[in-house]
């Protein structure tokens, strides 16, 4: 098989690997604190859309309204559309002021600005290594692996080929059999001062 035959038969395959879209929908199912499921597409965020689930699988979209969830959020929506995301205020226990001011002394005494640096610095990694496993595993990637690897193989083919001496010497219109070299030099004089 000669290297046009072989471009020939991958190309196809590698355009399909690299320039297919996918049609993929990312959505989220979440349950409501009655047990109501809900699709929340593409995730929980304003502007998504949020439709009921029901039992025979039907979705259809969510009433508008407010709508709280296991996590305890509550999702507000208007045309099946999340208008707002309200979390829930954490309950904080009354303590007395003597014990505020005994434990605003201890965090004080205790803050180490090179471990809080630290600390942020391991946190920003690991959720930036997060986000490249995420897009580590998608089937995007592997296809662009592989239309590396079917391109790659072909050009170990292309550079393994002889190379063949062209069968009829082509003459050079431009040479007229005049040597140039003392022109050159000239040139290059010039250029240096």
């Amino acid at each position: 098989m000669n290297i046009s035959e072989l471009v020939g038969k991958k190309l196809p395959e590698i355009k399909k690997l690299l320039f297919s879209e996918t049609t993929e929908e990312a959505f989220v199912d979440a349950k409501l604190v009655d047990g109501t499921i809900v699709r929340v597409e593409p995730a929980l965020e304003i502007g998504a859309s949020v439709a009921v689930v029901g039992e025979d699988a039907e979705v259809v979209p969510a009433p508008d309204g407010e709508h709280e969830l296991e996590s305890g959020e509550i999702v507000r929506t208007e045309g099946g559309v999340i208008v707002e995301i309200m979390t829930p205020e954490p309950v904080e226990e009354e303590a007395g002021e003597e014990k505020e001011e005994e434990m605003a002394a201890e965090e004080v005494a205790a803050f180490d600005p090179e471990a809080f640096k630290l600390d942020i610095m391991d946190s920003v990694a690991t959720l930036i290594q997060s986000e490249v496993a995420k897009f580590a595993k998608t089937e995007k990637v592997s296809d662009i692996e592989k239309a590396v690897g079917l391109i790659t193989d072909i050009v170990e083919k292309m550079a393994a080929t002889p190379k063949e001496e062209p069968s009829k010497k082509v003459a050079n219109p431009f040479n007229k059999g005049i040597d140039y070299t003392e022109m050159v030099e000239k040139m290059r004089a010039i250029t240096k001062k």
